[in-house]
């Protein structure tokens, strides 16, 4: 079977290349997932990807098979494999709930609250 080189940036176009297939189909959740997770390429075509928690592994564990075909394919080797590991601490790296995103702006810019306050918003 081929072998071909790749690198992390030819990776992270058909990685985003299946996520916007998978977002043609409805598959929004799994979308998102390629979407928030950019991954990278380890020693020997291990494509190395964190997740905020075991619901999303499973997510991706499930789409593991289809995802590998593709990359095989369009990447022309099939020596390609992945590894996913549970962080906890990318979670925070992403905004789920309003509250989150509204935090993660103030925390990019603590003035913020300050205009929230003025123009009296409610969270």
């Amino acid at each position: 079977m081929p072998k071909e080189s790749f690198n992390e940036e030819q990776l992270l176009v058909k990685w985003n290349e299946y996520g916007q297939r998978m977002e043609r189909k409805g598959e929004r959740i799994i979308a998102s997932l390629f979407s928030m997770n950019k991954p990278k390429l380890l020693d020997n075509f291990v494509i190395h990807i964190e997740l905020p928690n075991k619901t999303m592994e499973a997510d991706v564990e499930g789409v593991e098979k289809p995802l590998l075909r593709f990359l095989y394919d369009e990447l022309n080797n099939y020596s390609i494999s992945l590894q996913t590991e549970v962080n906890e601490a990318v979670a925070k790296k992403h905004a789920f709930t309003p509250q989150d995103k509204y935090d993660k702006l103030k925390e990019a810019n603590p003035l913020i609250d300050l205009l929230r306050a003025k123009l009296d918003l409610d969270f």
